[in-house]
């Protein structure tokens, strides 16, 4: 295992964004991005693992969300964050006049991930047990976006359906929970279990109402436990299956598709996707008030899920991009409606428990204590 250079490289980065305007060929977009820091109760310094990136030029613009876990998230983050655009784009100048464009966009985001996690193994940031998710969003000039996705992060898109504002998933999770993604691992040698299965004693007589995911397992110890099957970095569940190639979506972007939201599972795992597209639309002429509306009710549904006040609460990071499409002669003054309360199928059931190591430690503790 390498040691791991103490440095900050999270230097620089800002939390939050105002609202911004730009335009990318005919499209003109406004969007904000937004990260919060979670809570641990065992590790009140805690950092904040997630960060967003926004670049743009003329002609293309990208946008990610990143959520770090492990020891060094927020370092696994922050690399990914500097190093992902940079790779991407320098893939899509040298592909450029060989093949067509949405190729060349698809074979650029996919080898820029690859590229970075090889250059993540490189660097003297150890992510042996760390990494971090990407979800990203390319706009090109043609009106055409294409969806990156690497972990369990998460984009929506708000269009337009008769009279109601529709959240259509524009990815789809990486995690055990998929046939196709544990069988992968399983074909590498991993095996498909959650904490109780593992180890029943992991789960307490009082935490029948915690959720507790299938993991990913070595076949020969309580380790890496990963909760999701893709990341960039984790060089050990590496070798188990979980890896960075990312899926992909090519899409075009028509004047009923109204917005875009890029955001961490601080966010997914406890507002539903359609609360999530109403909040936004709700304050579609401000995107910087719809990302904080969105990671207010977040954090208010995280105290709901511990019932707890927040001196007492344990929850993940969150970090919300909010993209809106103004189309030309679009007429916001009729908007559609929001999906209605008895529409929205979310509520309380069994509690989240974070995707950390800290419950693997915990295992790892409790076997050295019985001398296994």
């Amino acid at each position: 295992i390498k040691p791991n250079k103490n440095e900050d490289i999270t230097s620089g980065f800002k939390p939050s964004t105002s609202s911004t305007s730009i335009s990318v060929g005919s499209i003109s977009l406004r969007y904000a991005c937004l990260t919060q820091r979670g809570r641990d109760p065992d590790h009140p310094s805690k950092l904040n693992q997630d960060c967003f990136g926004h670049h743009f030029n003329p002609s293309s613009a990208f946008f990610a969300v990143y959520d770090g876990h492990g020891p060094y998230g927020e370092q696994c983050s922050h690399f990914v964050r500097k190093k992902l655009p940079t790779l991407l784009k320098n893939n899509i100048k040298q592909q450029a006049d060989l093949l067509p464009v949405v190729d060349v966009i698809h074979n650029s985001l996919h080898d820029a991930h690859v590229d970075c996690n090889e250059e993540l193994r490189k660097s003297e940031i150890n992510d042996s047990h760390s990494g971090t998710t990407s979800v990203g969003v390319y706009i090109n000039n043609d009106n055409r976006i294409t969806i990156s996705n690497v972990g369990d992060s998460r984009i929506l898109l708000g269009t337009t359906s008769g009279l109601h504002i529709q959240a259509v998933p524009l990815s789809k999770d990486h995690t055990p929970y998929r046939k196709d993604e544990a069988k992968r691992c399983t074909d590498q040698g991993a095996r498909i279990l959650s904490f109780g299965q593992v180890d029943p004693k992991s789960v307490g007589e009082n935490e029948d109402d915690v959720e507790d995911p299938p993991r990913v397992w070595a076949r020969d110890g309580h380790y890496p436990g990963t909760a999701f099957t893709r990341s960039i970095g984790d060089s050990v569940a590496e070798r188990l299956g979980v890896y960075a190639e990312p899926e992909m979506l090519t899409m075009p972007i028509s004047p009923s598709e109204r917005l875009l939201v890029l955001a961490s599972d601080g966010v997914f795992d406890v507002v539903p996707n359609q609360e999530v597209v109403d909040i936004c639309f709700r304050h579609r002429h401000d995107p910087a008030q719809a990302c904080k509306e969105v990671i207010d009710k977040s954090h208010e549904e995280w105290l709901l899920n511990d019932d707890c006040c927040e001196d007492e609460a344990n929850y993940d990071d969150m970090t919300c991009i909010v993209i809106f499409f103004d189309h030309p002669g679009q007429d916001n003054s009729q908007p559609p409606q929001e999906t209605s309360p008895q529409q929205q199928t979310h509520r309380h059931g069994k509690r989240v428990r974070q995707k950390t190591l800290r419950n693997l430690e915990e295992m790892e503790m409790e076997e050295q204590k019985e001398g296994r």
